[in-house]
């Protein structure tokens, strides 16, 4: 991996990382978007695109509730993708990276978080000020420092830790990659429990068997599957709305029968 390589690729994940603060959650900073980035930076780009697909099936169901912070997966995928492609691995490899890198990570994200903490007084004391373009800059440049630190930790690991990773992966032996590989092809059945653990409703329930019908037993790609997918959603959402408009109409119109009703009395 080049110098170029290392700092496009550290400034593709604190750009991640600033789009997930700053612009709120847009979804930039997934795996889906990024791996594939990192793989176009690396020369490969369909290589990026299975591995950010594979990692994201895992940090699908993976989200922040209330303080506790989950594996991060910015910098999971972006390291785990650009050391497994540097060292011609696969997917396999990616993913068991991904997850304990994104655990580090989130131990760096408890220490910003902490930091943010002991200087949240100073924002106290703009607004008793009413200097709110001060609570503005600061907030921003929070996410700035996080970011810059973010794009560091990923070139600094990228620059001096490649050979280490190298090592450590060709000391592992066979039959644990082999078992990585099998890990892989389970762990996005658990991205999914996660995320059906969230989303589960019994009176959508039916559509999940009807898509796994269409997958399992007429052999229907993914894009025919999503399109009904989207075909179905649209119908229900105008559903919806029809049925809205139809009670919003129905209101004025029984009070209206109401008045007239009393007034004839």
């Amino acid at each position: 991996m080049t110098l170029i390589q290392a700092l496009l690729i550290a400034l593709v994940a604190a750009l991640g990382q600033a789009a997930g603060d700053i612009g709120g959650n847009v979804m930039v900073n997934r795996p889906i978007v990024l791996a594939p980035i990192v793989g176009a930076i690396l020369g490969d780009l369909q290589q990026g695109l299975m591995m950010g697909a594979a990692l994201e099936l895992i940090f699908l169901g993976v989200v922040s509730i209330g303080g506790a912070t989950p594996s991060d997966a910015n910098m999971g995928s972006v390291l785990g993708t650009a050391f497994a492609m540097s060292m011609h691995q696969g997917v396999e490899i990616a993913l068991a990276l991904a997850v304990p890198i994104g655990i580090l990570q989130q131990m760096v994200k408890y220490l910003v978080y902490f930091f943010r903490a002991t200087t949240m007084h100073k924002v106290e004391e703009f607004a008793e000020a009413g200097d709110f373009g001060k609570i503005t800059r600061f907030h921003f440049g929070h996410c700035a420092l996080y970011a810059g630190l973010y794009g560091l930790i990923a070139f600094v690991s990228l620059q001096f830790g490649a050979s280490a990773m190298q090592t450590l992966v060709e000391k592992i032996p066979a039959i644990i990659i082999t078992g990585l590989g099998a890990a892989s092809q389970m762990l996005p059945a658990v991205g999914f429990a996660l995320l059906m653990n969230m989303l589960w409703d019994n009176r959508l329930c039916v559509f999940l068997f009807f898509g796994f019908i269409l997958s399992v037993y007429l052999n229907l790609p993914i894009i025919a599957i999503a399109g009904i997918a989207l075909t179905i959603g649209v119908i229900m959402i105008v559903q919806d709305i029809s049925a809205n408009r139809g009670q919003r109409t129905a209101v004025p119109m029984d009070a209206k029968s109401e008045e007239e009703a009393f007034f004839n009395e």
